[in-house]
């Protein structure tokens, strides 16, 4: 069998920077002339695009190449995990032929030529971390059509204590306005109604390529000014870079949904200053809503950071309880090698942390809850995305795909609902749970 009658698979771990990588490996391998299965038990060569950003990714990515290899896989290893362990991989995991460093995905037709054709390991490293691609690079969305994920940047300029990201991603690296418009016009034309925005640090854009100057605004004027898409999703605003500019320019047109995702980690300014992290929280939060009032407002946080005292935690409690916040992660801090938080004094327990865990995601439930029965009885647009058991699935302008809620819509009337998908439609919400609402149709 030649290299290119063999089948590949590629599972991807981790967040949709991730998947965007993967899409454009996809669409490289696709264009080179391999054959793509969705099963890796029959792909002759398995692809891991893997996550290390926490110890937990850190084990699910080692335990899908182990998987992997007990089924006498070829592997060949991707992202940040191979960007961290590098050549370590092919000691502990000797079913893994070949490893791509983060900046290294254009490499990847060349990996699977040589791991077809030999069975001695080899690393495909550059000197360079992070992948920014542009709108000439083949692609396969896998997100599906209504929804795609544009990455605007890759890497990080700053150095938050509890992040190994930088070290594996490199420095903020911008793609260029000009090459972002081009991606979502032909995402346009293609039939996306929403492109979400993803980054390491979305609000720092264009700083390396327009003279040290944050871009972020010019870039969000230029997509609602210059490409017809419905809906612009902004992810991973960076807390101290969100400017009264950006703000004005979302307000302003109707496309940019009114939705900011910004990680705040934590409340307490002794908490922050240890993350290395801004310390204007409850500042930044009061002047996005005192320009917005109608945002929709995600954040994360971590729990458990060395040193986090009772009432450092009971500040963070206190701030989600009384500022009600859409949606919220919340994160047990991991002990990552080459972070500055991993040599802190005074590390806090698995039990305590899952315990502060457990009790902030209980107080969001509520507010969650809250704000959801408030909007029983209201009118909402609706994109509809997906059939389950034959009810349509959409979301609101509040909610990110996959990690926020959604709206499932109850008519059993429809006699196609299929020819609804990728529609927006105008609902009644007539029930709520504490993420999920049920509506009618109107």
């Amino acid at each position: 069998m030649n290299s290119i009658g063999q089948k590949i698979s590629l599972t991807t771990l981790g967040c949709a920077k991730n998947l965007a990588d993967s899409e454009n490996m996809l669409g490289l391998l696709l264009a080179a002339g391999y054959q793509i299965t969705t099963t890796p038990q029959q792909a002759d060569i398995c692809i891991v695009n893997t996550c290390t950003f926490i110890q937990e990714s850190t084990n699910q990515s080692l335990d899908t190449l182990i998987n992997l290899g007990d089924q006498d896989k070829k592997l060949i290893v991707s992202g940040c995990l191979a960007q961290r362990y590098k050549e370590e991989l092919f000691t502990e995991i000797p079913q893994v032929k070949a490893i791509l460093g983060t900046g290294d995905i254009e490499q990847i037709v060349n990996a699977v030529h040589w791991v077809a054709k030999n069975n001695k390991p080899k690393s495909f490293f550059n000197t360079e971390k992070g992948y920014i691609s542009n709108s000439k690079i083949p692609r396969v969305r896998l997100s599906g059509g209504i929804s795609a994920y544009v990455k605007i940047s890759e890497g990080c300029n700053h150095r938050c204590s509890f992040c190994i990201i930088p070290s594996l991603r490199g420095n903020l690296k911008s793609r260029p306005i000009e090459d972002i418009i081009s991606e979502i016009k032909e995402l346009s034309e293609a039939g996306t109604k929403e492109v979400i925005l993803i980054s390491q640090d979305s609000t720092a854009y264009g700083i390396d390529l327009y003279k040290g100057e944050w871009k972020i605004s010019a870039l969000l004027e230029a997509i609602a000014t210059q490409t017809d898409i419905p809906w612009v999703r902004l992810m991973y605003s960076y807390p101290g870079e969100v400017t009264d500019q950006m703000l004005e320019v979302i307000k302003r047109y109707d496309c940019l949904i009114k939705y900011i995702d910004i990680p705040l980690q934590h409340s307490h300014s002794e908490v922050l200053k240890r993350m290395k992290r801004p310390i204007s929280s409850k500042e930044t939060i009061d002047k996005i809503r005192q320009k917005i009032p109608n945002i929709a407002l995600r954040t994360t946080f971590i729990v458990g950071f060395p040193g986090e005292t009772e009432d450092e935690f009971e500040h963070l409690a206190n701030f989600i309880e009384t500022e009600k916040f859409d949606r919220v992660g919340v994160f047990t801090y991991s002990q990552e090698d080459g972070t500055n938080g991993a040599s802190l004094k005074n590390q806090i327990s698995t039990k305590i942390k899952k315990a502060r865990q457990k009790k902030l995601l209980q107080i969001q439930e509520k507010v969650s809850l809250e704000k959801n029965q408030k909007l029983i009885g209201t009118k909402q647009i609706v994109l509809c995305e997906k059939l389950i058991e034959n009810k349509l699935i959409g979301r609101t302008f509040r909610d990110a795909p996959e990690i926020d809620g959604q709206i499932i819509i109850q008519d059993n009337s429809l006699e196609n609902p299929e020819s609804l998908l990728g529609e927006f439609k105008e609902v009644k919400i007539i029930e709520a749970g504490t993420y999920d609402l049920i509506a009618e149709l109107i």
